[in-house]
C-alpha cells in the first residue's frame, strides 16, 4: 500500500510538473492579455503574416519556440527586394516568385509591434489563424512571447 501510494504520488508530481509553452499576445502598455495558445512545446512553429506597408505586397516570418521559451526566426517570405530587408542572414532563394530566406536563427525573447488593422496582420499557428488583424486594438503597441507552465 506504501509503494501505491509513492508511486501515485510521484505520477503526478511528474504531470503537474511537465513544463508546456504557452504563446501569450497582450499590449505592451496595460499587459491585456489578447490570446493565449496553451499546451505547446519546443519544436512548435508559428506565422506571423502581414501587408507590407510600402510595398503594398505580403510578408510571412516563421518562428520555433526553443527549449527556453524563445522566439527563433527561421523564415522569411516575402515579394520585393529593398531598403531595410535583412540580407546578411540566412540562405536566400527565389520560389514562385518570392524570396524565401531559411536558416536564419535569430532569437528573440519578445515579438513587438505596433498594430495596424490596415496591413491584414495575421498569427497563424498548425494551419488555424490565432488571431487576424481586427482581434487586437488600432496603433496599440502589441507583444508576443512565450511562457513556460
Amino acid at each position: 500500500m506504501k509503494v501505491w501510494f509513492v508511486f501515485t504520488l510521484f505520477l503526478c508530481t511528474a504531470c503537474t510538473n511537465s513544463d508546456y509553452l504557452t504563446l501569450v499576445v497582450q499590449s505592451q502598455e496595460d499587459k491585456t492579455v489578447y490570446n493565449e495558445v496553451t499546451h505547446l512545446k519546443a519544436g512548435d512553429t508559428f506565422t506571423i503574416k502581414w501587408i507590407h506597408s510600402v510595398e503594398k505586397t505580403p510578408w510571412r516570418e516563421t518562428y520555433q519556440l526553443t527549449d527556453e521559451g524563445e522566439l527563433l526566426l527561421i523564415e522569411t517570405v516575402f515579394q520585393s527586394f529593398g531598403a531595410g530587408v535583412p540580407h546578411q542572414k540566412g540562405t536566400m532563394t527565389v520560389e514562385d516568385g518570392e524570396v524565401v530566406v531559411r536558416d536564419i536563427n535569430e532569437q528573440l525573447s519578445v515579438f513587438r509591434w505596433i498594430h495596424s488593422q490596415n496591413v491584414h496582420f495575421e498569427l497563424e499557428m498548425n494551419n488555424t489563424i490565432v488571431f487576424d488583424a481586427e482581434d487586437l486594438p488600432h496603433h496599440e503597441r502589441m507583444e508576443i512571447f512565450i511562457e513556460k507552465r
